[in-house]
């Protein structure tokens, strides 16, 4: 092999062994994040309910996601949200989605439960009863509603009377422009089924296992580029000469 062609192919292993190597230690420190965050995870979940007082006097908990709360409060019923296209055991439906007023001038939006879609009619759902007097609610705090993707942005046209308030997505900000009082956080309602909504949460979890089979194959990769240029490049060639001396 001339040397020209040998710089390059040596170029080339270099390349793709320091690329897989790279790869694959990226793949380990993101099973380590996601190790570290099940960790902090599991520890929010150990933790003590936060109830009225303790929020009020330190608000910034609310930032806490998955740490679970305890409230007394009102719902606002009027403006209760559909979200589209949120299935359920393979079923079609709706997550329910109604602030609850939790203290003077302010709400958390809650996440309260998933109800089946009508099956003739996609714009009608199965009856939710909500409560007019005072609730308990039993939750833990939400790091964000999951985002469905939309075809296209177009500007949000307000529920028409009468038809159910369905809604694709529902950011923070349009959390906030749909009630006077200043929200506070999303929250998800768990405990056992009532009002006609299912709560069986799928469990929180962060596996690294894949990422860590990633790893493996990327390492593995790392190690076949070596080991195809070390025996093309030299064993192949010594055994070639031995055999014709």
């Amino acid at each position: 092999m001339d040397k020209g062609r040998s710089f390059i192919v040596i170029l080339a292993a270099i390349a793709g062994v320091t690329v897989t190597l790279r790869l694959g230690w990226w793949q380990l420190s993101r099973a380590e994040e996601k190790i570290q965050y099940q960790s902090q995870l599991e520890a929010q979940l150990q933790l003590s309910p936060l109830d009225t007082a303790s929020l009020l006097n330190s608000p910034e908990q609310w930032t806490l996601a998955h740490r679970r709360v305890e409230l007394m409060g009102k719902w606002l019923p009027e403006k209760t949200v559909y979200l589209d296209n949120r299935s359920h055991k393979g079923r079609p439906g709706f997550w329910v989605m109604t602030p609850l007023a939790w203290s003077q001038g302010q709400v958390v939006w809650v996440q309260r439960g998933w109800v089946a879609r009508d099956p003739i009619d996609a714009t009608k759902a199965a009856p939710v009863h909500t409560p007019t007097q005072p609730v308990r609610l039993e939750g833990r705090i939400s790091p964000g509603l999951s985002q469905m993707t939309e075809l296209k942005a177009s500007v949000v046209a307000p529920f028409q009377a009468g038809q159910l308030p369905i809604r694709s997505n529902l950011d923070m900000q349009s959390m906030q422009a749909m009630v006077s009082e200043k929200v506070s956080a999303v929250v998800v309602q768990t405990g056992t089924d009532s009002d006609g909504l299912s709560r069986d949460w799928p469990v929180i979890s962060k596996t690294a296992d894949k990422n860590k089979a990633y790893a493996f194959q990327w390492f593995a990769l790392s190690g076949l580029i070596a080991f195809l240029y070390i025996w093309f490049q030299w064993i192949g060639p010594l055994r070639h000469a031995k055999q014709k001396s």
